[in-house]
């Protein structure tokens, strides 16, 4: 990402400018807006979104570092695999803790789009811990933000430097209102209806820019939770950061039924797979400012890789070697077939 420190940066280069330089025939130069009613639109959309938002810093110092401990007691479990198969999904920069109820989302559903996503059978995921109770939804009881018994599925996001969550809605035919999410670790944003583009990322401008500080409560409703999408950006997460999201699902939400899942890994290969898929995500306090790979450029990686091999199934790999010890001191090896085409990964 040469010439650039920061990722903000490398973003607003790709965002167009919304200001014009108009030329006038006396060579006078001054800006003008591309579109007034546009700006408009934005702001009147922006106080709709607002009027769906509410923010209160609930949790203390001290009662941070005490969840946050217990957060990390979460990450490590996992890391064990302790839990049942569908509590974790781990996504690059980013793992999912499914507490109380889970759901398919994303690319584990057959079919993309919204009004698809359905709850995993009951008994798919783990129960939500005690100390969430105790450290967490009482408190909010306490303080009024949710009524008593409102909360039947936790999620606890933890992101890493660089991670995002891409725009979306959460599923209104599973979730009832309002969304509420507890924030640690370290202060972050939650921005409205910012549109992702791929291969490069870029992220446009977003509606609704809202700082989100550690130990904040949000409380998403109305406008702000059915209208319009959120996300979280690369840009955003400078530090490690986690999210307690605290829902209740519909009585009518669509479930998936037992026969329709994927037959259950023995318990020991999931603690391998799991704890193998950790190991490569340590923390790196610059990844957010350092252009990432998708998992798409990784996947046409892979696919040469299978191609090359394919075509390399007649030599052996001790012959292979041989070929290589037996060349010139100071040469290089080089395959047979130098003419295939090598995937260069694209970053971002």
């Amino acid at each position: 990402m040469a010439g650039f420190t920061d990722l903000r940066e490398k973003l607003k280069s790709m965002t167009p400018h919304r200001d014009k330089v108009l030329e006038h025939s006396n060579g006078e130069k001054r800006k003008y807006r591309e579109s007034d009613d546009d700006d408009e639109r934005r702001d009147v959309e922006a106080l709709k979104v607002k009027s769906g938002v509410k923010q209160a810093n609930i949790f203390t110092q001290e009662e941070c570092v005490r969840i946050e401990a217990k957060i990390d007691e979460v990450v490590a479990k996992g890391d064990k695999g302790l839990y049942r198969e569908h509590t974790v999904d781990r996504a690059p920069l980013r793992n999912k803790y499914f507490f109380g109820e889970g759901y398919t989302y994303g690319s584990q559903l057959e079919k993309r789009g919204p009004g698809q996503e359905r709850l995993y059978p009951r008994g798919e995921v783990d129960e939500i811990p005690e100390w969430v109770h105790e450290l967490v939804i009482d408190r909010l009881v306490t303080h009024g933000v949710i009524p008593e018994g409102f909360v039947n599925s936790a999620v606890i996001n933890d992101y890493q430097p660089g991670g995002c969550i891409v725009s979306h809605v959460d599923p209104i035919h599973i979730f009832e209102r309002p969304i509420v999410s507890v924030s640690f670790f370290s202060d972050s944003a939650l921005c409205f209806g910012c549109k992702f583009q791929f291969k490069p990322i870029r992220v446009s401008e977003p509606v609704l820019y809202l700082p989100v500080a550690r130990g904040s409560v949000t409380v998403l409703s109305g406008y702000a939770a059915d209208d319009i999408t959120h996300c979280i950006r690369p840009q955003d997460i400078k530090e490690r950061r986690a999210v307690i999201i605290l829902r209740k699902t519909r009585p009518d939400a669509p479930r998936l039924s037992s026969s329709s899942l994927s037959p259950s890994i023995h318990s020991s290969e999931r603690r391998h797979i799991l704890k193998a898929k950790r190991s490569h995500r340590k923390v790196d306090p610059d990844a957010a400012h350092r252009p990432r790979v998708l998992e798409m450029d990784k996947e046409l990686q892979r696919r040469s890789l299978s191609s090359r091999q394919r075509r390399h199934d007649g030599d052996s790999s001790e012959n292979s070697w041989r070929r290589a010890d037996e060349r010139e001191p100071g040469s290089r090896y080089k395959p047979d077939h130098a003419s295939a085409r090598r995937v260069k990964m694209r970053r971002h």
